[in-house]
């Protein structure tokens, strides 16, 4: 990928959904040790992502700026064939 905001999702949405997935399972069966670890994971790595949200306020800016454009842009193409 060539946006470094995008692959930065992707690489959190990717570390984060094992532990999500067994922490969502073993809440099914109660409150262990192991599902305590996961749930501080979980937290670990959504405090990480919003340290990293905050560090890099201007690229993030600049990244939903670009979204918005590239939607801008489709809507127009939508609406020109429409």
């Amino acid at each position: 990928m060539k946006d470094p905001i995008t692959a930065d999702l992707v690489a959190t949405g990717v570390k984060a959904a094992p532990s999500v997935t067994v922490a969502t399972a073993t809440v099914a069966g109660g409150i262990s040790p192991n599902s305590i670890l996961i749930w501080l994971t979980i937290l670990y790595t959504a405090l990480l992502l919003f340290s990293l949200v905050v560090k890099n306020w201007g690229d993030w800016m600049n990244w939903w700026d670009a979204r918005s454009a590239d939607l801008r842009r489709l809507w127009g193409w939508v609406r020109r064939r429409g």
